[in-house]
């Protein structure tokens, strides 16, 4: 064998390893991610909702689009796709459709009514106890409330603790709402087990009690006390209150007297000790 062939027998087998070709040797097709992504719209492709019922709700692919009526061409891509139309008082539309790239598919969508809508509010839910509706006896939810009701005559009752209950009479008919704004009164205090009522205080523990207690407890010690210290106190008398008498000695002083009589009949005045004497002084507090 010459070295020529030797060489190029090596240079094919390099670059068959190299550059390997072949469907056997191709890249693998991508797989779904499984997120749940809606798929990418397919240029000039879509679906045109026409539905007579308005306020509907539209879902493609489980998705919500918003609400009848919807004028413009929604894009989708090409492929098949489920389609939801729903309100409350029509039987839903559920359905399959196909688009095909570049066309535009129509669908008409058609409800039939079948039930009345009732819709209840009340101002007075706020706090504490829920607001309930009763449908002829039979509990249909709280309030706020919207809820399908059977074709005829009812009565609707609507209750919380601790007010007075409403009680009306509707007519249910295919398709038509009733909205209904009810306002509760609350029951008197004393028939109301739900309202929490304060202690109540006895009548010796109100202030004004043992305020006047006080005054007249002062008033008779004044009455008692005044008149006795008057009656001991003779220098009190033509004054309102006496309370303090203090004595001040007077001192008088020793002088020995030496004279002598000018008469018989005229004793010796003789010195004698001094005698205190007392004199009242009177102090007025107020």
């Amino acid at each position: 064998m010459s070295p020529m062939r030797v060489w190029i027998g090596l240079v094919s087998l390099l670059l068959l390893l190299l550059l390997p070709g072949g469907s056997a040797s191709a890249a693998p097709p991508a797989r779904s991610t499984g997120t749940g992504a809606a798929p990418t719209p397919t240029a000039g492709s879509g679906v045109r909702i026409q539905c007579a019922t308005e306020g509907a709700e539209l879902y493609l692919d489980g998705e919500m689009m918003g609400q009848t009526p919807f004028k413009e061409v929604i894009p989708l891509s090409a492929g098949e796709h489920t389609i939801r139309v729903s309100r409350l008082g029509f039987t839903p539309y559920i359905d399959v459709f196909k688009v095909k790239a570049g066309q535009t598919t129509r669908i008409e969508v058609d409800l039939t009514p079948i039930s009345g809508v009732l819709g209840i509010t009340s101002n007075t839910v706020k706090d504490g106890p829920a607001v309930r509706v009763f449908i002829d006896d039979k509990f249909f939810g709280k309030a706020p409330l919207e809820t399908e009701v059977p074709l005829g005559n009812h009565q609707v009752r609507v209750e919380r603790p601790g007010y007075y209950s409403e009680t009306f009479a509707i007519k249910s008919e295919p398709g038509k709402r009733i909205d209904k704004d009810v306002e509760l009164k609350p029951l008197p205090a004393d028939q109301n087990p739900y309202l929490v009522k304060q202690p109540q205080v006895k009548w010796y523990q109100k202030w004004w009690v043992w305020t006047i207690a006080a005054v007249g407890v002062a008033a008779v010690a004044t009455a008692i006390i005044v008149p006795v210290v008057l009656s001991q106190r003779t220098i009190c008398t033509e004054v309102d209150v006496c309370t303090t008498i203090d004595a001040a000695p007077i001192t008088v002083e020793q002088q020995s007297l030496q004279q002598t009589p000018t008469s018989p009949m005229q004793p010796l005045l003789l010195s004698r000790p001094n005698r205190p004497q007392l004199v009242p002084s009177l102090t007025l507090r107020f």
